[in-house]
């Protein structure tokens, strides 16, 4: 009888209940055996992670009083990181390492590396790599191998992820898909695509792209626009069989809704049987991007038929279509609906709203929205500045950005672009200068917008001389983030001078 139920408890997948658990928990406490048998207190710790338990787990491993052996400790290591607890793993790993003479094994690395992957921390993770060269595991586990590609693509570093990737022996399709997806979200989709195509030339079949390659291969597609890759890829999955994957049917969705495509995202969503809120988002989103704000507001209405809450996401695509479109009284009729349902409460939101009714030209309506907001973040600043600087607002674009610097938030290239314009208009030279020290200091990205609108308000003001020294720098440099030559402009001021 008692070898009957231990035999069952071990025997045991994944316990229904919490409290059946602790029943089988309780009686092999009568027996004996909970302080003294490896194999049933790795069970226990086990089975508590699976119940997301992993208090419970650690206390059946102080418990045991017998050897504690690599199994035992990769119990658990795991049961930490099952439940997503990464530094508690980690600090389980370091305890075993330093008060035990055991070596990790091809099962505790995989876990411990993830783990770093998961929390950032590169440094430690390069010291773990330290140690699987030192045991030699690194070529006779292909997870291993995954694991670091995983973690320097996660962390970054996705040039070290690619050269462990050209060291491993065996390359499964969990490394293959952790270098796509690796490249993928360190915005390198060409080279992440590059790696799908020689996937599929140089494994077998064993080694084709599983559901998660796809998808970062669709992901691929999508940033880098490339419709006709991304039909190819379409069509390659259809005929493997792989489309039937839920996850798969949406990165088809995704990929041609960045593309612009809308009617073969159209065909795309329809296609999927179970829709969620972020299927119901990318289409929206396509609809209002192209301009078909009818679609879009009855795709909205039709997914609050569907019984889906909408999140703040799919709300601020509504709104963009909206602000797309100029539609004045649809944003209106949209914004009073959104009060009326208590859909207006998050930042997100606050955000469209205040840019769509900057680019109607309605700034008072844009200014009730951002006096109401409690916090205000960057986007939302950056969006009221440029709004004053399309109605040509000077005075206000000007003391909004001064009390921008102040808080602390910097502005984007847009911005500083309407307060230069403003100081343009408003002959405030000396501001000018001060931004134009602001621009070279603080090395703005996407700066040639902001160039022209400096060589601009100079050449407004009458200061010839600096606007064509400016522009004779930036010939000289060659400096990308001016990236401009001359400014029709400014010849002509030439001409008239001459």
């Amino acid at each position: 009888m008692l070898t009957h139920r231990i035999n069952t408890f071990l025997s045991i997948r994944s316990p229904k209940t919490l409290q059946s658990l602790t029943q089988y928990h309780a009686y092999i406490i009568t027996t004996g055996h909970h302080s003294t048998n490896i194999f049933i207190s790795s069970k226990l710790i086990s089975l508590y992670a699976y119940l997301h338990k992993p208090a419970s787990s650690k206390q059946v491993f102080d418990s045991f009083d017998g050897y504690r052996d690599v199994f035992l400790w990769n119990s658990i290591i795991k049961a930490y990181f099952s439940n997503g607890i990464y530094p508690q793993c980690l600090d389980y790993y370091a305890s075993m390492r330093v008060l035990t003479t055991l070596l990790p094994n091809q099962f505790t690395f995989p876990m411990v590396v993830s783990a770093c992957a998961e929390v950032g921390d590169l440094v430690y993770g390069m010291i773990v790599h330290g140690s699987v060269f030192k045991v030699g595991m690194f070529q006779g586990s292909s997870a291993v191998g995954s694991s670091f590609v995983y973690m320097y693509s996660k962390c970054g570093h996705v040039d070290s992820a690619r050269q462990v990737f050209d060291e491993m022996y065996l390359r499964d399709v969990v490394a293959w898909t952790a270098l796509v997806i690796g490249y993928v979200q360190n915005g390198e989709s060409e080279k992440g695509l590059r790696c799908v195509c020689d996937m599929y030339r140089t494994c077998g079949e064993d080694g084709r792209p599983n559901f998660r390659t796809l998808e970062g291969a669709f992901q691929a597609c999508g940033n880098l626009e490339a419709v006709y890759a991304g039909r190819c890829l379409h069509g390659i999955v259809a005929k493997s069989g792989l489309i039937c994957y839920i996850a798969v049917q949406s990165s088809i969705l995704f990929m041609y809704s960045k593309c612009g495509t809308l009617e073969e995202a159209y065909m795309s969503f329809h296609e999927v049987p179970v829709k969620d809120i972020k299927l119901w988002t990318s289409i929206i989103g396509v609809y209002g991007k192209m301009g078909c704000i009818r679609r879009s507001l009855g795709g909205f209405m039709e997914m609050l038929v569907a019984g889906i809450d909408p999140d703040p996401m799919v709300v601020s695509c509504v709104i963009s279509g909206l602000s797309n479109s100029i539609c004045i009284s649809a944003g209106k009729t949209f914004h009073g609906f959104m009060v009326r349902r208590h859909y207006d409460g998050d930042q997100m939101v606050h955000n469209a709203l205040v840019s769509m009714y900057c680019k109607f030209g309605l700034i008072s309506y844009a200014e009730n929205v951002f006096n109401g907001v409690s916090v205000l973040d960057k986007e939302v600043w950056n969006a009221m500045l440029c709004g004053y600087g399309k109605v040509e607002r000077g005075v206000k674009c000007i003391d909004l950005f001064t009390e921008m610097l102040h808080l602390g938030i910097d502005p984007d290239s847009y911005s500083l672009v309407s307060v230069i314009s403003s100081c343009s208009q408003m002959g405030e030279m000396h501001l000018g200068r001060s931004l134009h020290g602001y621009v070279v200091k603080s090395l703005v990205k996407e700066q040639t917008s902001v160039s022209n609108s400096l060589i601009d308000m100079y050449s407004n003001l009458g200061e010839v001389a600096t606007a064509r020294k400016l522009s004779a720098i930036v010939d000289k440099i060659n400096c990308p983030w001016w990236g401009i030559s001359f400014n029709p402009k400014i010849e002509l001021v030439n001409v008239m001078a001459a």
